[in-house]
């Protein structure tokens, strides 16, 4: 059995597991490798044919959970928080920020606090 680098773990040195539980987890290794094995042997092909892919379980259950999330989203007071949070809470306080900016800026305009040739934006 092969070891990859910075594995540590090796299931012929575990001494807590029966037979039949080693024999499974060798046999898992094995299908693993194998699978392994003949992934690479598709995906390096050169002759495999105009528009051929190479089909890979894994990519399908992404491509699967991006598309039905949606039918599967539950709403809960936590999905309603972080919305509020990162969306409405944000949009709420730069408007305030810029009205109350506006206004002020406004109300010292009006009453002659700030001379016609000291201010900024006169010719837009």
């Amino acid at each position: 059995m092969s070891t990859v680098k910075g594995r540590n773990w090796d299931p012929n040195k575990m001494f807590d597991v029966s037979p039949e539980e080693m024999r499974a987890i060798q046999e898992r290794a094995e299908m693993r490798n194998a699978m392994r094995k003949e992934f690479q042997k598709k995906i390096s092909n050169p002759y495999r044919g105009v528009g051929g892919y190479t089909f890979d379980p894994a990519v399908q259950r992404f491509l699967s959970m991006r598309a039905n999330h949606w039918e599967q989203f539950k709403a809960s007071p936590k999905n309603f928080g972080f919305v509020f949070a990162v969306v409405v809470l944000p949009m709420v306080g730069m408007w305030y920020a810029m009205d109350k900016a506006k206004t002020e800026l406004e109300y010292k305009c009006r009453t002659g606090q700030i001379a016609y040739k000291d201010r900024l934006w006169k010719f837009v």
